[in-house]
């Protein structure tokens, strides 16, 4: 199947400027700058620039270690975006230092333009990774839909059918309802879960053979999926919102409702 959405925006961000090159700094060269400058060998502002840099080498390879990943959870996520967002800050500080020393004419102007695009590609970066974090936020207030499924129900924001097929999807049926969906809108079906996750398991759930697609079930388009289904007799779940009150979150959960894991088996 196609990546979906938070797969292609990963691949975005490793491709950017702003991760291709990392600081030659180590926590040993921090402290022979600490130790050179009580020899009074360099100036004092040399050990917040060491340490800076140190911090944003720091940074980037916890970026590395995650950003590839196109299934992540939520402290996952939220910890890539407060890297990203120091990264911008400490982008915004280096041009901010070269600003003064080409102000005092120290440095030619054209210094400052790659402290200039450093702080382009770090604001970039940033910002797809807070559109993954929407995403992620988003999807895991669907997977949290299933726990408040009655309470939905009763506010008319859910619907579901037990189906005739014995429960069990294959994958075989996605591929086949892929089709259908992109021969009749022109477009591929906008798969949000395929199977089994690392966000289901970190909230507790199993959702292996099952999947979850991003569309309002009363729009031509999720009346169009819901028709194949029920023709089909696969049992699915219909949410118009995954939170009373608020309008987000609608999908189509595709197969039966996800099996609570065990706590000792959840993802933490």
């Amino acid at each position: 199947m196609r990546p979906l959405l938070g797969a292609v925006l990963l691949l975005g961000i490793v491709s950017s400027p702003g991760f291709a090159a990392e600081p030659k700094v180590s926590e040993q060269g921090v402290e022979r700058t600490r130790a050179l400058i009580e020899a009074g060998v360099l100036p004092r502002n040399a050990l917040q620039k060491a340490e800076q840099e140190l911090e944003r080498k720091q940074l980037s390879e916890k970026l590395r270690a995650t950003l590839g990943k196109s299934d992540l959870t939520e402290p996952e996520v939220e910890d890539m975006l407060r890297a990203t967002e120091r990264l911008r800050d400490l982008a915004r500080e280096r041009l901010a230092r070269v600003q003064t020393v080409v102000d005092a004419g120290v440095a030619p102007a054209n210094a400052l333009q790659p402290a200039r695009d450093e702080l382009d590609s770090a604001s970039r970066v940033y910002e797809l990774v807070k559109t993954r974090a929407k995403l992620v936020r988003e999807l895991a207030s669907m997977v949290r839909a299933e726990d408040r499924f009655e309470e939905l129900v009763d506010e008319e924001l859910a619907f579901s059918s037990a189906g005739t097929a014995g429960g069990e999807v294959w994958f075989e049926d996605i591929l086949a309802l892929d089709a259908l969906f992109q021969d009749h809108f022109g477009r591929v079906l906008p798969l949000s879960a395929e199977g089994d996750t690392m966000l289901h398991r970190s909230l507790g759930f199993d959702h292996s053979g099952r999947y979850d697609v991003a569309l309002y079930p009363d729009d031509e388009d999720g009346q169009f999926v819901i028709g194949v289904l029920s023709t089909w007799g696969v049992p699915y779940i219909a949410f118009r919102s995954a939170v009373p009150g608020q309008s987000t979150g609608p999908h189509i959960h595709i197969g039966p409702p996800s099996e609570r894991l065990p706590p000792e088996d959840e993802e933490l």
